[in-house]
């Protein structure tokens, strides 16, 4: 009797546990997912974020405008943030697929891409002639060891694999979410809505 007693204590003990931790993270379609959040909003619809990472000064590497992530975010939009390579074709896919949800319905007035290259083998001139021979028209900046190092410290060397497509969302709601693995235009629609956009 007393066994049993103690077997109901134990399993009572990892139900409320499980119970009490909340929701499990849902993962986006195409790769895994992992959400954190960040200070409360400082005002209704604008994040604040104060990660070293999303506060570190860049410079866009097509009009040399200083910006920070954070400040991106505090306009009450929706940030995804790549981190890739000029080399790596699945960040190329990725782009492109980003520019395909911009197309089909992704409001650029709630959402701001930021592709941080995170190889430090390239400079700002091989970036910004990537950027102009495909096309894109985002945001793109050298990341540099400091804020590598902060992403790194955050979300695990994983970040700094351009060929893992790592996006990062930071919801105006105030979470910040990690995700791997290609997304589509569709998933990109979805995973901007769900944080806010």
């Amino acid at each position: 009797m007393r066994r049993s007693g103690l077997l109901l204590v134990a399993i009572y003990g990892v139900v409320v546990g499980a119970c009490s931790a909340g929701p499990a993270p849902t993962g986006a379609p195409g790769g895994t997912t992992s959400p954190t959040t960040a200070s409360a909003p400082a005002t209704p619809g604008a994040a604040r974020f104060e990660q070293p990472w999303a506060t570190a000064t860049l410079t866009d590497v097509a009009t040399g405008e200083q910006f920070r992530i954070a400040d991106l975010a505090a306009q009450g939009k929706v940030v995804f943030v790549e981190t890739m390579a000029t080399w790596c074709p699945n960040c190329l896919a990725q782009q492109r697929d980003l520019v395909t949800a911009f197309a089909q319905g992704l409001d650029p007035a709630r959402v701001e891409l930021v592709e941080l290259d995170v190889d430090p083998s390239e400079s700002a001139t091989e970036l910004a002639d990537y950027r102009a021979q495909n096309g894109f028209d985002f945001r793109y900046a050298v990341a540099g060891n400091d804020v590598s190092r902060a992403l790194a410290n955050e979300f695990g060397d994983v970040v700094l694999n351009p060929s893992s497509v790592n996006l990062i969302i930071l919801g105006a709601d105030g979470t910040v979410t990690h995700t791997t693995g290609h997304h589509g235009p569709a998933d990109v629609i979805m995973l901007a809505n769900q944080h806010g956009a």
